[in-house]
C-alpha cells in the first residue's frame, strides 16, 4: 500500500509540475505543494451564503435534540459511527434526540436498519436544505477523507457547531472548543458528541460563535484569493519573456 501511495504521489506531482502555480484547499496542502514542487502554491478556499444558511430558518422549537449529518451516505464518510453515537447517547441517559441524515448513498440501508432514532431526509436543496441545517443543534462529520468540507461552513452559517475528525480538511474549519470539536479518534468523536449533547447552553453559544467566524467566508473573498493565483501565473509568464523583471508573488 505504501509503495502504491508513493508512486501515485510521484505521478501526481509530475502532472502538477506542468503548471506555473498551483492551488489547494487547505494550508497544509499549499505548504506540501510548494515544498514538493519548488514553485508558488495558493490557497483556494470556498465561500458560504450566510443569508441562505441562517438560524432564522429554524422551524422546530420542541426542545428535542437533533444531531445532523449532510453529505453522501457512503463508506468514506464514516457514517457508521452514527450508530456508536446513538448507543453512547442512550447509555448516557438521553432519550429525546434524533440523528438526522441528509443525503443518500450505499450506506443508507445499513443505517436505517441499525439506527433506532434515525431520520432520513434524502437529498435536499435550496430552502429545504437551509431549513434542515437550521433545525439541527449539532452537526457531525466523521469523514477523514474530505479535502475541504463545505458542509461545515453551511452548518456554521446556520448557527450550528460541528464535531469533525482530525483527518482531511474539515479540521481547518473548526476552532477546537470554540466552534465545535476536532477528534483524533472515533472514541473521542463520540465522547465530544455526548459532552455537547448534555450541555445545551454551550451548544447554542458555540453555534453563535461559529456563525460569527464564518461570516468572513464569502464567495467574493474566496474568488479574490483565487484571482491572486491567476495574477501570479500571469506575472510569472510575463517574466519568462522579460527576464530582467522578477514578479512579486503574493502568499495567502
Amino acid at each position: 500500500a505504501a509503495w502504491t501511495e508513493r508512486n501515485a504521489l510521484r505521478g501526481l506531482l509530475r502532472f502538477y509540475r506542468i503548471a506555473r502555480v498551483t492551488l489547494a484547499p487547505t494550508p497544509a496542502q499549499v505548504r506540501w505543494l510548494e515544498e514538493s514542487l519548488g514553485r508558488p502554491s495558493f490557497l483556494m478556499p470556498r465561500g458560504v451564503d450566510s443569508e441562505r444558511f441562517h438560524p432564522k430558518n429554524r422551524t422546530l422549537h420542541d426542545g428535542s435534540l437533533r444531531i445532523g449529518f449532510v453529505g453522501r451516505v457512503t463508506p468514506e464518510k464514516g457514517v457508521r459511527l452514527l450508530v456508536d453515537i446513538e448507543r453512547a447517547l442512550l447509555n448516557a441517559g438521553l432519550k429525546d434526540f434524533s440523528l438526522v441524515v441528509v443525503g443518500d448513498g450505499s450506506e443508507r440501508p445499513w443505517l436505517e436498519r441499525h439506527l433506532t432514532r434515525g431520520a432520513f431526509l434524502g437529498v435536499l436543496q435550496g430552502e429545504n436544505l437551509a431549513r434542515a441545517y437550521a433545525n439541527m443543534d449539532l452537526f457531525v462529520f466523521p469523514s477523514r477523507t474530505d479535502t475541504f468540507g463545505n458542509v461545515i461552513q453551511e452548518a456554521a452559517a446556520s448557527g450550528v457547531p460541528s464535531v469533525v475528525t482530525s483527518g482531511g480538511g474539515p479540521k481547518n474549519l473548526v476552532t477546537h472548543g470554540v466552534t465545535g470539536f476536532i477528534a483524533e479518534t472515533d472514541q473521542q468523536f463520540v465522547d465530544h458528541v455526548v459532552e455537547l449533547a448534555t450541555q445545551r447552553n454551550r451548544l447554542r453559544e458555540m453555534g453563535q460563535v461559529a456563525r460569527e467566524k464564518v461570516a468572513a467566508a464569502s464567495w467574493d473573498t474566496a474568488f479574490e484569493m483565487t484571482y491572486e493565483a491567476y495574477r501570479a501565473c500571469h506575472e510569472t509568464s510575463w517574466a519568462v519573456t522579460n527576464p530582467l523583471k522578477k514578479p512579486a508573488l503574493v502568499r495567502l
